[in-house]
């Protein structure tokens, strides 16, 4: 405490004999410190404008970096919504191409099976056809087989004889006459029929025989 009031007495102390001193300065010293006083407040104002200068600079600055941070997001968006629409355009490919795949194997197997299936109507058709002309090439052979038999067993068998009888005889199985002075034939009576002229004989569905 002592040494506290000792220290307030020496600061007191000190602060008279500094105004004192000023007080005793001559006039002359006036002017300097006017032109100091001057001097501080054009530097003032000079720092002012400087921060002014260095504050709008920062303000631009930073509407330049929200700016820029903008136009980067945006930029970013338009980038992801391109890759989007990228990836949706590549999967509407895929997927068109896989269909078009599906429905040319789908129309290849139709058309196949429907070659096939033309392939064994066909084949199916050809064999009944074959089978067809064998029947009728073997019902041919049968008809000429026994028309050949029935014209030697009438030529060669029965009781009847054309060229013996004076008269006209037609076959009635083979619609054929034959006149006295034709070749002679053997037929059975039962299919012997007589007629007096040929015209009778053509006007009942008969043909004179060639023989």
């Amino acid at each position: 405490m002592h040494h506290a009031k000792k220290l307030v007495v020496a600061l007191t102390s000190l602060l008279i004999l500094t105004g004192c001193t000023t007080g005793n300065q001559p006039a002359a010293n006036h002017p300097s410190v006017k032109t100091k006083t001057v001097r501080v407040e054009k530097r003032t104002t000079a720092n002012k404008a400087a921060w002014a200068k260095a504050k709008a600079a920062s303000r631009a600055n930073a509407a330049s970096a929200k700016a820029l941070s903008s136009s980067t997001t945006q930029l970013a968006m338009a980038t992801s919504q391109a890759k989007r629409q990228s990836e949706q355009l590549k999967e509407k490919h895929d997927d068109a191409m896989a269909s078009s795949k599906s429905a040319a194997s789908e129309v290849a197997a139709q058309s196949r099976s429907q070659s096939e299936a033309q392939s064994v109507a066909a084949v199916s058709q050809s064999k009944q056809a074959a089978k067809a002309s064998s029947q009728a090439a073997a019902q041919n052979q049968q008809t000429q087989t026994s028309t050949a038999t029935t014209s030697r067993e009438n030529n060669f068998s029965g009781d009847t004889d054309t060229a013996q009888t004076g008269r006209i005889v037609g076959n009635r199985n083979s619609k054929i006459y034959h006149v006295e002075t034709g070749q002679n034939y053997r037929m059975a009576g039962k299919n012997a029929v007589y007629f007096s002229t040929e015209a009778e004989a053509q006007a009942a569905g008969y043909r004179k025989s060639l023989r």
